[in-house]
């Protein structure tokens, strides 16, 4: 019986690659940003990683135009709000970047379960979805701290409580994938019943999202060997 190994080509350079490949530089980075420069950089990063999640979606025109107006007024709302002050804009800005990354997910999900084979292209896919929800989930966490200061503590100090003051996005997609791997450090923890909520649907999510994709791709990899 042969034994199909995905090829590392198509991971690094199928549909899914460029998307891979800006969401790990921008996970890699962030914790050890600090200058304005750098911070630029990530920025740069973040929008890099909209964009190349327009190029991994398959979808029909008409969706495709919302997803793109989508995000362009959301980044107009986002970097509004932050230079000029106006927080409503600001939030406005980040749950449209949330949906827009949301409505990207989904349409990788549901491509990833379309496909007959197993392929490189296809366990990138699986990685991006996975990442995908834990950014969407910081967005989320980011938003309930806007806009109820307070809902999460930190165990490093009262200053930490102020970060929406700030916009620091690290802490909130920290919490996000230490709450979606069920790993749970408790250094920083929801407080409000909307952070606590959306924390427990991350997990759940985040174990079943792996559960149903690794039986998934397994069937998919014995169907295909079978034939």
């Amino acid at each position: 019986m042969k034994l199909f190994i995905p090829g590392l080509k198509t991971f690094v350079l199928g549909r899914y690659g460029s998307l891979l490949l800006v969401l790990t530089s921008l996970f890699l980075l962030q914790p050890f940003v600090t200058t304005a420069p750098g911070k630029v950089l990530l920025e740069i990063l973040f929008v890099a990683a909209l964009l190349a999640g327009l190029r991994a979606i398959g979808i029909k025109k008409g969706l495709l135009r919302f997803e793109v107006l989508l995000l362009v007024i959301s980044l107009i709302c986002s970097y509004l709000g932050t230079f000029a002050g106006y927080y409503a804009l600001f939030c406005i800005g980040l749950a449209g970047e949330a949906l827009f990354l949301a409505l990207v997910a989904i349409s990788i999900l549901v491509s990833l379960f379309q496909d007959r084979k197993v392929s490189g292209d296809t366990l990138a896919g699986a990685v991006c979805c996975y990442l995908l929800l834990a950014l969407v989930w910081s967005y989320l966490f980011m938003l309930i701290e806007v806009g109820f200061p307070g809902s999460f503590s930190f165990t490093q100090g009262a200053a930490r409580m102020q970060l929406w003051l700030s916009g620091e996005f690290y802490p909130f997609f920290y919490f996000s994938l230490v709450t979606l791997t069920t790993v749970g450090y408790g250094d920083m923890a929801p407080v409000s019943t909307a952070a606590r909520t959306m924390a427990t649907l991350e997990a759940l999510l985040g174990q079943i999202y792996l559960t149903i994709l690794v039986a998934r791709l397994v069937g998919m990899h014995l169907v295909s060997q079978d034939k």
